[in-house]
């Protein structure tokens, strides 16, 4: 059986495409996790210091206009960083978002992140193997849930939704 916790942060980045050594966060979120409740929530718009593709606006409704006057990575991913503090960090397909956020550590001078990491799409398809796909989009869809999609924050409520239901079904033998 896998290891699960009580105590973690679950996080989302939106990027300008998949590469994490060309490409830019555009936004972080994350919902920090204690005795297995919301507690805390981080949700930060990045300007990119680039246009944003238009593929990008259309798949997350995050526009040009909307980081003009945000921060840049570099003043975020500190604050991002106290946030997790040393919670283990919980995310879908994690070694995207974990790639982008070591990227920019590298970037920025930073040690890289050593919080342990989870990627919910191994478990889901240990946990939930009648699963069509492990897409994120797909589990939201197969457990009914109303939360939105392609936006950081929107995303962590899925991941933590999916998180506890392979906890739940990994410690009761339920698939």
């Amino acid at each position: 059986m896998k290891k699960f916790f009580d105590h973690y942060v679950v996080f989302d980045t939106e990027t300008t495409g998949l590469y994490d050594t060309s490409d830019h966060i555009i936004e972080i979120g994350a919902l920090k996790i204690v005795n297995n409740e919301i507690v805390d929530e981080f949700d930060v718009l990045i300007n990119p210091e680039c246009k944003i593709p238009e593929i990008i606006t259309n798949i997350t409704g995050i526009t040009d206009e909307m980081v003009h006057s945000a921060k840049t990575i570099s003043d975020v991913l500190p604050e991002f960083m106290a946030f997790l503090e040393d919670f283990p960090v919980v995310c879908h397909n994690a070694p995207f978002d974990l790639g982008f956020i070591n990227q920019n550590l590298k970037k920025l001078g930073m040690p890289e992140m050593k919080n342990e990491a989870v990627d919910t799409v191994e478990l889901a398809r240990i946990y939930i193997p009648r699963a069509y796909n492990y897409k994120l989009e797909t589990l939201k869809k197969y457990f009914k849930l109303d939360f939105g999609s392609h936006r950081s924050i929107e995303d962590c409520k899925t991941t933590h939704y999916i998180y506890q239901e392979c906890k739940k079904r990994a410690t009761s033998n339920v698939m």
